[in-house]
């Protein structure tokens, strides 16, 4: 599905003019809001990227991913089969407080946004001495749709399909409320909570046979329940 059949969709199910320009303004910023919503409710197998940069000697910072990055989940040296831990800005400092050790890469810090790009940086430590390949695993972070986007599937914007009824239905209920329409909005928030739980199902079927601690208390995961019934050595 195209955004610009998302957006005519979104507005169809908000019953307002699907051909009114302002109308799929708003419906094209909506489908933007439920997808910066959506990305940080889950560790989606959607948004999973893997990309590689080369080091430059005497240069430690670098921009791995030309885009927006939700989080990374980690970072090897191919060259020298080393894995480098990502550490915090304490650690960073304290490992080389004046910033003059070289060698081959042995952690990553994620050193913030570039002030002109607005992409993440990462500075590493050691200072590289050589130029090694360092492979980096992601999160992607989508950004806000625009009109140049309308003739793109969702699916090259970062969306498979399962999750185009969550974005319809959560942009339709984001609609209706700025339409003041509490009533409609609540049904389409009913409609979006049921195709989310759909998506996070197959989200999970896509995980392998891994298994996790269930976190609801209904479940059947055996815990030790303390009472005064235990007995104590004296």
């Amino acid at each position: 599905m195209k955004l610009s059949a998302a957006i005519t969709r979104t507005l169809r199910r908000a019953g307002v003019s699907t051909s009114d320009s302002a109308e799929k303004n708003i419906a094209r910023e909506s489908l933007s809001l439920v997808t910066t919503d959506t990305i940080a409710l889950l560790d989606w197998w959607w948004l999973n990227k893997t990309t590689t940069f080369a080091t430059v000697a005497s240069t430690r910072t670098y921009q791995p991913v030309s885009g927006q990055v939700s989080s990374w989940w980690s970072f090897v040296d191919e060259t020298n089969n080393q894995p480098l831990e990502i550490i915090g800005p304490d650690r960073y400092d304290l490992l080389d407080i004046d910033r003059s050790i070289t060698g081959a890469a042995a952690a990553v810090f994620i050193d913030g946004m570039d002030a002109t790009t607005g992409y993440p940086v990462i500075s590493l430590y050691r200072i590289p001495d050589s130029a090694n390949t360092i492979r980096a695993r992601y999160r992607i972070d989508i950004p806000e749709f625009t009109s140049a986007n309308d003739d793109t599937d969702l699916s090259v914007l970062g969306f498979p399909r399962i999750m185009e009824n969550v974005l319809i239905h959560g942009a339709a209920a984001l609609t209706l409320e700025e339409n003041g329409d509490e009533s409609q909005s609540g049904r389409e928030w009913g409609h979006h909570a049921r195709s989310l739980k759909a998506a996070k199902l197959q989200n999970l079927n896509m995980q392998g046979n891994r298994t996790y601690i269930p976190n609801d208390i209904a479940s059947d995961f055996f815990g030790l329940r303390i009472t005064s019934d235990i007995e104590t050595a004296a």
